[in-house]
């Protein structure tokens, strides 16, 4: 047994075997006679208190069996020790003091350790101390006990220049090396053999020092040179690079006389600008339906939707004014029966036909084309569904025409923008009148930038077929370092051109606050024939190996638009099953390149198959301006280590709360606060969806039920654990108010009273100014303050001075305080004065005017 020994404690052990009549061996010393070979040693044997020397050396005497036997010796690898003849051995014994013996031992063992035991009675013998180890070198503390041997002194090392990093100085300090250890060498030529391989070695030298800096410098953000390294870093502190996006717009379409509508579900629609065919310099737009889209979602194309044209009704209405939401309108060669208008109706309520453009294609002034306005274009979003309360398509016949048309509405947020004429009176002579100053187009198609492109990646090792223009075939590589089959699948897309991402989902510039999503479809073929999806993610940290959170890659963009597949290893996102065959479908192009002007995109590639020939023009109608290049990294390196003061990915404090609230869209504003439930703390939320009106009304309460499971799941990814959140609508208090003033002498009352109601009403002033009780100058809590209104007025030209205000609540059983200087509002209340005579219930306002003129 081989075993630590504290030295202190045994010696402590040692002090104390007196006083228990016990002895033990403490020490030997080994000593052999002059001369080469010696044919025994000498061991001078120390006892520790020498209690029982007289009597071992009595009880052995002169016999050196007995010798032999009490002073027992083990061990040897070359002689052995042992009892038998010729073995290592006690040959004789002798006193030298009361603690000391002299011990002959024959013959001289080799060089390993053996053990001298005494064998004597055990109750006068420590077992701890009863066997001790010698060797038979003298003055020999270590296992190798030969001389040093005599040699030739070191050769001198070799001068290293740690300052030597680039091609220059290596090369430098490898000719300095061969001037110093070859006699008379000296550099003649650079087309010499030896300084060939001088400049071999200082290149490839270059590249390790390189290779080595980079290492260092991509472990920290402010160093780092990569972009896959400036991806990874920043998305540590919950920051995601822009990596640009491919510009997008609307093609107007114009599908051939007498084709049968259709959608786009086999083919892309692909148009180009410039010449055509094609040229160097060409930015290519695809329509992305078949690939992205589903069925229902798919843009139909119906000739009959060519053109439509505003039915002015005998030109009793030319125009639509700025703010429409509304128009009559049929297609140009007209509805003559009700089932046509029906038929086109339905398209609307069926969500069949969703947008249309409205644009001016005539000058209003004149008739002609020159002097048109081109900035007076603008795509309508038309409302579906068959409920008429929320503006649904109906079809209406013009008995004076003997014609029917269609009426449609869209959205509040796309009213014109401008005033469009329709119909325009030239006069004579002789006097004519100009129909069709502007037109509505109805095939409207979405179409993003880039070319499209299939690349099929196979298993390593497959036979590949030949690449055509749209179509790749490349191999993905298997990254198996463990060799376990549980390594990273990487695929590497042809350098056909930059891989191009897909515009944010807001239509706004890259803020940090989502990952950016590329045009990638890509879906996995394996051996049996079957096919599966695979969704696109930033990271596969939280993805694992099942078949719902495993079908995952993700894709890492280098600073040269190089762009690389990552697909899962088993246990972060599943592993390509053997012999699968990638599908993927992207879009090459991508960034600023995209910005082209309006009417650029004329040139169509022809459909194929029954299509072929259903496609006779397309434009853009619009300026393309959402293309946007990569971020630069100077700006990530700035931006990554603050973007978590912009966005807390957390909500601590009720503030907290209201901004996250807040930023979900369809939210015109929010107020939180806490409640005690009576067990634990609950974040009482109260939200203002734009556009709502009040609990009860129908349009407010769809309005309500499609924002509300959107705001609690964006809460619920940051509230705080251990509170719950209760979402609430606002409390609207609807108003009474009674003014009293006096006008001035010349000022008509009832003009007076019109520009007052007006400006105290829900919407807008004659002069573009958000009238008093606008929703969007009102939040959650804001009292209402006499000085506010008579402010208001008093500014209004014609009033002479203010008598009176009364204000109250709607339901509130007494009348307004006129003295009154404020009304009070709760915190998740709104106040509401629509000043609607249909809906008093919103709230009234009532002008009492005293003097001026009648």
């Amino acid at each position: 047994m081989t075993a630590i020994t504290f030295p202190d404690l045994l010696d402590d052990r040692a002090d104390v075997l007196k006083s228990h009549g016990l002895d033990g061996l403490g020490l030997a010393l080994v000593s052999l006679p002059p001369g080469p070979g010696p044919g025994h040693a000498d061991l001078e044997l120390r006892f520790i208190n020498g209690l029982h020397v007289a009597a071992i050396l009595a009880y052995i005497g002169a016999d050196p069996v007995r010798a032999r036997q009490v002073l027992r010796i083990r061990g040897g690898t070359r002689i052995i020790a042992g009892s038998a003849r010729g073995q290592v051995q006690v040959t004789a014994v002798s006193a030298i003091d009361a603690t000391r013996v002299s011990l002959r031992i024959a013959p001289v063992g080799d060089y390993s350790t053996y053990t001298l035991e005494l064998v004597w009675d055990a109750h006068l013998i420590d077992p701890l101390f009863s066997a001790i180890g010698f060797k038979f070198r003298p003055g020999c503390f270590t296992n190798d006990c030969a001389p040093r041997q005599g040699g030739r002194a070191l050769a001198p090392a070799p001068h290293i220049d740690y300052l030597a990093k680039d091609y220059d100085s290596f090369r430098h300090t490898l000719m300095v090396a061969m001037a110093e250890r070859v006699p008379g060498w000296a550099s003649t030529s650079e087309a010499d053999h030896d300084q060939v391989l001088i400049d071999l070695f200082a290149a490839a030298a270059d590249e390790l020092s390189d290779y080595q800096d980079r290492v260092a410098a991509e472990a920290y953000l402010a160093t780092t040179r990569k972009r896959v390294s400036l991806a990874r870093h920043a998305r540590l502190v919950d920051y995601h690079l822009g990596e640009g996006n491919q510009a997008s717009t609307w093609l107007a379409l114009e599908v051939a006389a007498g084709k049968v509508p259709f959608t786009l579900d086999d083919q892309e629609l692909v148009v180009w600008s410039g010449a055509n065919p094609a040229t160097a310099g060409a930015v290519y737009f695809a329509s992305r339906q078949q690939p992205i889209a589903p069925p229902r979602l798919r843009q139909r194309l119906d000739p009959l939707l060519n053109r439509l044209r505003l039915h002015t009704w005998g030109d009793a209405r030319p125009a639509l004014a700025g703010g429409s939401t509304g128009a009559d309108i049929a297609p140009l060669p007209g509805l003559a029966t009700q089932a046509a208008a029906d038929a086109l109706r339905d398209l609307v309520r069926n969500g069949l036909w969703r947008e249309m453009l409205i644009a001016e294609v005539l000058n209003p002034l004149s008739g002609a084309l020159p002097g048109r306005n081109r900035a007076k274009r603008q795509i309508l979003r038309l409302l579906a569904g068959g409920d008429l309360e929320r503006g649904a398509a109906v079809s209406i016949f013009d008995p004076v025409a003997s014609t029917w048309l269609v009426r449609v509405n869209w959205r509040e947020e796309d009213a014109l923008a401008f005033d469009y004429s329709f119909s325009t009176f030239c006069p004579g002579p002789p006097p004519t009148t100009i129909q069709d100053v502007s037109l509505f187009f109805g095939n409207l198609l979405p179409v993003y930038e880039g070319r499209p492109l299939q690349v099929d990646f196979h298993e390593p090792g497959a036979v590949l077929a030949s690449d055509t223009d749209s179509v790749k075939q490349r191999h993905y590589t298997r990254m198996d370092r463990n060799k376990d089959g549980r390594d990273w699948v990487l695929a590497q897309l042809p350098d056909a051109g930059p891989l191009a991402y897909r515009p944010s989902g807001r239509g706004l510039a890259p803020s940090g606050e989502e990952p950016a999503r590329s045009t990638l479809v890509l879906q996995v073929e394996l051996p049996g024939g079957h096919v599966d999806p695979w969704d696109e993610v930033e990271s596969l940290v939280h993805s694992d190996d099942s078949a719902e959170n495993g079908d995952h890659y993700m894709v890492e963009t280098d600073e040269r638009q190089r762009s690389l597949l990552r697909f899962g290893n088993g246990i972060n996102g599943r592993l390509l099953a053997p012999n699968a065959i990638v599908h993927a479908a992207y879009q090459v192009g991508g960034g600023h390149a995209g910005n082209v002007g309006a009417e650029q995109l004329v040139n169509l590639q022809p459909l194929l198959g029954t299509k072929s020939g259903a496609l006779t023009g397309a434009t853009n109608p619009l300026d393309v301006t959402d293309g946007r290049d990569p971020e630069p990294a100077e700006r990530i390196r700035r931006n990554a280590p603050e973007a978590f003061r912009a966005r807390q990915l957390r909500a601590v404090t009720p503030a907290d709360y209201v901004r996250r609230a807040e930023e979900v869209s369809g939210v015109a504003r929010a107020v939180a606060r806490y409640a005690w439930t009576g067990s634990w703390r609950t974040v009482r939320v109260a939200v203002d969806p734009a556009g709502f009106v009040a609990v009860g009304d129908a349009r407010s309460d769809a309005l309500w039920d499609e924002l509300r499971p959107r705001v609690a799941a964006h809460l619920e990814a940051v509230r705080l654990i251990g509170e719950d959140i209760e979402l609430r609508p606002p409390r609207y208090v609807p108003l009474e108010i009674h003014v009293k003033l006096c006008a001035r002498p010349d000022t008509w009352r009832e003009d007076l009273r019109f520009v007052l109601e007006q400006e105290f009403s829900d919407g807008w002033t004659a002069d573009g100014r958000r009238a008093f009780f606008h929703p969007d100058e009102w939040t959650f809590g804001q009292a209402l303050h006499r000085s506010a209104i008579e402010g208001r007025i008093v500014r209004i030209a014609g009033v002479e001075h203010v008598v009176s205000i009364g204000m109250k609540r709607f339901s509130a059983p007494q009348p307004g305080v006129p003295g009154a200087d404020m009304l009070s509002i709760g915190v998740d209340e709104v106040v509401l004065l629509a000043n609607d005579p249909d809906h008093l219930e919103r709230g009234l306002i009532r002008f009492d005017i005293q003097g001026g003129r009648r």
